[in-house]
């Protein structure tokens, strides 16, 4: 159950995770990202997921890609930063909210 729970919440959540990793290394290939999924949560993302959340991402202006030989890289744009910053802000609020569903106050 714990880790139906966790797919779930990095599936939800792929997105902002894809741009977190993003605004940390610039040039960073869906392969990259597929591999980085697989390190960081044991899971195993199909390409065709991967890739359709950063079509959908460019798509947004979020992030832009570009050919670097045989593959391609990606980077936030300026409006992904600001978009990630208020997902940041966001999550700071919802950590409290998330906080207090818990407490026994």
């Amino acid at each position: 159950m714990k880790a139906d729970l966790d797919v779930r919440l990095i599936q939800n959540f792929m997105d902002v995770i894809i741009l977190r990793l993003l605004k940390e290394n610039q040039r960073t290939s869906g392969y990259d990202l597929i591999k980085y999924f697989h390190h960081k949560f044991h899971m195993l993302v199909s390409s065709g997921t991967v890739y359709s959340m950063l079509y959908s991402l460019e798509r947004q202006g979020l992030i832009e890609g570009k050919s670097d030989g045989r593959r391609r890289v990606y980077k936030v744009t300026e409006h992904g930063e600001e978009f990630f910053n208020e997902i940041c802000i966001t999550g700071q609020r919802n950590q409290t909210v998330f906080m207090s569903i818990f407490s026994n106050t």
